[in-house]
């Protein structure tokens, strides 16, 4: 969906995925140590920015770019599936060296709740991707169901966690968000990135 919601703070911003991101998602999200848990993309690129263009007319979609103040694109996260006052947050893949994501977290909840008004959002997490499972259980947000066999990659089926998070949370996610958010970056500053 096109829109033109731009939001940073902790030295990371948000802003709309454009055309000219193809080739950065496209080589993200086909990174072997980032997309172990990620549903899988097609290995022709023309799939690909078919995807995408197809993406830019679909409504409830918000799409965005993680990137550095300095404009460097280093990840992705959305928050789809828009329906009945909730919405998937997800599509989060950030670059392994850069400490993006408790900023990039509290960003997106942002959105959800402050700018598009959700009452609730929801991410799908496979099971075996620990790291995240424990990030989405420090933050606050509450696991609500399992969903067996909820995605296949690579012809595994794979257990999801499905966290869940209301929107009368969000000020306790915040707090908690924030402390991360602001030590990471301290270390984005000392990196000059």
């Amino acid at each position: 969906m096109k829109h033109n919601i731009t939001v940073e703070r902790f030295g990371i911003r948000l802003r709309p995925i454009t055309m000219d991101d193809a080739d950065f998602i496209y080589q993200i999200r086909r990174n072997k140590e980032l997309s172990q848990y990620i549903g899988e993309i097609d290995s022709q690129f023309s799939v690909h920015l078919t995807w995408l263009e197809q993406y830019f007319q679909r409504e409830g979609d918000y799409y965005f770019c993680i990137e550095l103040l300095s404009g460097k694109p280093v990840g992705t996260i959305a928050v789809y599936d828009i329906a009945n006052q909730a919405g998937n947050w997800g599509r989060w893949i950030i670059s392994p060296s850069i400490p993006a994501a408790p900023a990039s977290a509290w960003l997106i909840f942002h959105v959800a709740f402050d700018i598009l008004g959700l009452s609730q959002v929801y991410s799908n997490t496979v099971i075996d991707n620990a790291s995240v499972v424990s990030f989405h259980d420090n933050c606050g947000i509450s696991r609500t169901r399992m969903e067996p066999n909820g995605l296949r990659i690579k012809g595994v089926s794979y257990d999801l966690i499905i966290h869940t998070a209301p929107k009368e949370n969000w000020p306790s996610i915040q707090k908690k968000l924030e402390r991360s958010a602001a030590l990471a970056e301290r270390l984005l500053q000392e990196d000059g990135e």
